[in-house]
């Protein structure tokens, strides 16, 4: 019998191969699609793939001692996993569409692949991910291969003509928040004190009339905060 699992070993450096770019999880239920999958990540992608699990859990538990810097897990499988920190968590699955885009958000997922991506929208998405950025809506697609994606309308577009409120620190707090860090993270990006960043957060809430962190992010997402590059050290 076939495990669900396989745990691949490191590329052996001494045969004469370079270091991947970077590693990967994949989770599907399918063992033949995540073959395929992992296949298309190596040879095309230039990414090594570490492990495969069949499952969420499964999943989860070899997260640890994989350590891969990208989870690639099917939507379905990704809210059996539980909280995750440290490697990007990429989803796949179609565009979610807003309400679907809030969840992925709220879950800690940091980009969309659809589940026959083309080999440049796959290593495009992951490097972004990789980058410290967001690849979920579906323009950012179109900017990232510089193909055409299927765009949906804002679920917030109404707040973001608010943006121009916030003071230039609390717009690198919520550039931040977009790309998924909790306020310890932002106060070690900003090199604030945790109280000041709290402050910068209700504020930013309050302006841009917004209920909670997660439509906090979904703006910044939408309205191209959330790049890595433009927020400041």
């Amino acid at each position: 019998m076939i495990s669900t699992t396989d745990i691949r070993r490191p590329a052996d450096s001494s045969a004469g191969r370079s270091a991947p770019a970077a590693t990967v999880l994949i989770a599907a239920r399918d063992a033949a699609f995540r073959a395929g999958l992992g296949r298309l990540l190596s040879d095309r992608c230039g990414f090594e793939v570490v492990a495969e699990a069949g499952s969420g859990p499964e999943a989860a538990r070899l997260t640890g001692p994989c350590s891969p810097r990208i989870l690639l897990v099917e939507r379905e499988l990704a809210k059996a996993m539980g909280p995750l920190h440290g490697p990007g968590l990429v989803l796949i699955a179609d565009e979610p569409g807003p309400d679907g885009l809030a969840d992925a958000l709220a879950a800690g997922a940091r980009g969309f692949v659809p589940r026959s991506p083309d080999p440049r929208l796959l290593e495009a998405v992951l490097r972004h991910v990789l980058a410290g950025g967001c690849a979920l809506a579906g323009e950012a697609f179109g900017e990232l291969t510089g193909a055409p994606g299927r765009p949906y309308a804002p679920r917030f577009a109404g707040h973001h003509r608010r943006i121009p409120l916030l003071s230039a620190r609390e717009r690198d707090v919520l550039g931040l928040l977009g790309r998924g860090l909790d306020n310890v993270g932002i106060a070690g990006e900003l090199r604030l004190s945790l109280a000041s960043v709290k402050t910068h957060v209700s504020r930013l809430l309050a302006k841009l009339h917004l209920e909670n962190r997660t439509q906090a992010a979904l703006v910044a997402n939408e309205a191209g905060l959330a790049d890595p590059l433009g927020v400041p050290g």
